[in-house]
């Protein structure tokens, strides 16, 4: 059966139900919470994850039904059809039925969701409407009083929840309880002729969109149905007292409506699912070139969760294309730098200039570029910003924020070298660029006792690892500056390398391995920050620095991955593939295929943890993050 991973205030959000013969079934959404109806479900025979697509295998009494869920999460920079498919807020449910044992059969489909995906708070009071453009029906959902950004959970409460489809004689729609839709749907009855009047609160009956097809006699040639699912926020960001606008609305002439409507004609389906499957096919042939089918198979999950996480609009101030990225289910951030980090390896294999629209208000911040948006928030610190905010709205005071020090200024520095062969934004912030470097020079080859991006861990003093990157970041800044002709300048970060990775060679070792903290011989960690050198071409590091910690990680290796360090049993598996992407190609695949195994084997069920027990398998915290573009480290090193 089709589970949709939804939070729990969601839990009766999507309901899909099948008639064969007379008899009804479900093919989505647990029987605990699917109100109206009394079934069994239909049998899940195989469910398999593409980067855009998640492909469900179900069959029933002789039936086969087939669910497709795909989001054209495709494109980047202006690479787009004239119909901008990409940037529309839209998912689409494709629903394909055969007979598979020979004979007729008598069909029908059934599909609702509720008000939930539009309201902060179920008792919330929400309207519904209609509207009709020639053969397409959309349905649409939303909260009464629509207060943009009035929220106090990063839950949105304003904008539409719009289901819509192709009208034919098969067709029945109407927006009415969840009890009275479903249960006339499962007895064989007609819906209600009229649609129940607005409004009510979103859980009082619980009013649905609902559509049915009857597919009368269905042999063993496929018949195919589908919905499209949009989200129309009208305002998606709040960017220091001014609402920006989705991007997709740019494109849209004015005409939101016809815009979704269009977004549902069945030539523009089939490009769309076209498009979909070349691109899963180009991106599984890449993972699979270069790291196997377990490695494949982690990536595709990793490709929808970043995606996802990230939300884009149009800067009306600057003419410019935004992005922002959402701290999932670890304090509900926007932009948090330390979770953009280890995110961008698979921006960086296949979405370049997203992770420069990633980039850009963060830059505008540290830069005191606020005051045109309304609110003159001047950023003071020396280093670099950890947040923007709370997700959506941006107003993140630069000491109310939790501070990274050397993590998020080195991060900085590294993404946008990182950029640098497809743009050259850097030049626009020589003087906040040379002001963190100066800061690293400042507090490096040993970090003062502060917050890595490991803040679970507490403060660490003279952090290995996050020397490490603070001079591979050094390294990068140098560079930039000679590239850009800044020869002096350059040499002002560069002449102290050496003497900086003597100090952390020396220092640092413990024989056979090189240790968490200068200070505490006999202590180890993933030095997870040195696959940057590689990532960046750098020879900041000796080779022989790679060859000692990969070999000591393989005698730490456990059932599910080499935990962070001695301290606990707990590793991260954005870390975890940073660490196998430096090693050579035996241990990447080791360490690859103990991740997949907790993947594969975790009893936790849900999104994609980052963070768990390398010896139980158990999540420790955290789900459905970006940073398991992480994942993907080893595309950017091919």
């Amino acid at each position: 059966m089709v589970y949709l991973l939804l939070p729990v205030v969601c839990a009766v959000l999507i309901t899909g139900l099948i008639r064969v013969d007379g008899k009804t079934y479900r093919y989505m959404g647990p029987a605990s919470v699917v109100r109206g109806v009394t079934t069994n479900s239909v049998t899940q025979t195989n469910v398999t994850v593409f980067p855009t697509r998640t492909v469900y295998r179900l069959h029933q009494d002789g039936v086969q039904l087939i669910v497709t869920f795909f989001t054209p999460a495709i494109y980047d920079d202006e690479d787009i059809p004239d119909l901008v498919s990409a940037l529309w807020p839209s998912s689409y449910m494709t629903l394909d039925v055969k007979s598979i044992d020979g004979k007729e059969h008598n069909v029908q489909l059934y599909y609702d969701n509720s008000g939930e995906p539009a309201v902060m708070n179920v008792s919330e009071n929400i309207q519904w409407s209609r509207s009709r453009a020639g053969d397409v029906t959309m349905l649409s959902i939303g909260t009464v009083e629509q207060k943009y950004f009035g929220q106090t959970s990063d839950r949105i409460n304003w904008g539409h929840w719009y289901l819509s489809f192709l009208e034919d004689k098969s067709t029945s729609s109407v927006i009415t309880s969840d009890v009275t839709a479903r249960s006339h749907f499962s007895l064989g009855k007609p819906f209600p002729s009229t649609d129940d009047h607005p409004p009510r609160p979103c859980n009082d009956n619980w009013p649905v969109l609902a559509v049915s097809w009857d597919l009368g006699s269905v042999g063993s040639q496929a018949v195919r149905k589908f919905v499209s699912i949009v989200y129309d926020q009208v305002y998606s960001i709040r960017y220091f007292g001014h609402n920006m606008a989705p991007l997709w609305r740019n494109f849209s002439s004015g005409n939101v409506t016809a815009v979704l409507m269009a977004s549902v004609k069945l030539e523009v389906i089939q490009n769309i699912s076209e498009l979909c499957v070349q691109f899963d096919q180009s991106l599984l042939k890449d993972f699979e070139s270069v790291g196997g089918g377990n490695f494949s198979t982690l990536a595709s999950l990793a490709w929808r969760q970043v995606i996802s996480s990230t939300d884009y609009v149009y800067n009306d101030k600057t003419k410019e294309r935004w992005g922002f990225l959402k701290e999932i289910s670890s304090g509900g951030f926007i932009s948090t730098v330390d979770v953009l980090f280890p995110a961008a390896p698979l921006l960086l294999y296949k979405l370049p200039m997203t992770l420069l629209t990633l980039l850009q208000p963060i830059l505008a911040y540290a830069n005191n570029e606020t005051l045109i948006y309304g609110d003159n928030v001047p950023y003071n610190l020396p280093w670099a910003p950890h947040t923007l905010g709370h997700w959506p709205v941006c107003d993140m005071q630069p000491n109310g924020q939790e501070q990274m020090p050397m993590e998020t200024t080195a991060d900085m520095l590294i993404l946008l070298a990182q950029m640098a062969p497809f743009s050259n934004i850097y030049t626009k912030y020589w003087p906040l660029l040379r002001g963190w470097g100066d800061y690293l020079l400042d507090n490096l080859p040993d970090p003062p006792s502060q917050l890595c991006t490991d803040d679970f861990e507490g403060p660490s003093p003279h952090n290995v690892n996050l020397a490490a990157k603070g001079i591979i970041a050094i390294a990068a800044l140098a560079r930039l500056l000679a590239e850009d002709g800044q020869k002096e300048a350059a040499k002002k970060y560069s002449s102290r390398l050496s003497d900086f990775t003597l100090f952390w060679l020396n220092k640092a070792s413990g024989g056979n391995h090189y240790d968490r903290q200068y200070d505490l011989p006999s202590t180890w960690s993933i030095k997870y920050n040195l696959m940057l050198q590689k990532a960046l071409n750098l020879d900041v590091f000796p080779p022989s620095v790679f060859d000692t910690e990969c070999a000591f990680y393989q005698e730490k290796m456990t059932s599910y991955g080499v935990p962070l360090d001695e301290r606990h049993d707990y590793t991260k598996a954005d870390w975890l593939m940073f660490t196998a992407a430096m090693c050579n190609d035996e241990q990447f695949v080791s360490i690859t295929n103990r991740l997949y195994r907790f993947a594969t084997e975790t009893t936790d069920r849900v999104p994609l943890t980052d963070w768990y027990d390398a010896l139980t398998g158990k999540r420790q915290n955290f789900q459905a993050r970006a940073v398991v573009g992480g994942l993907l480290s080893k595309m950017i090193l091919k």
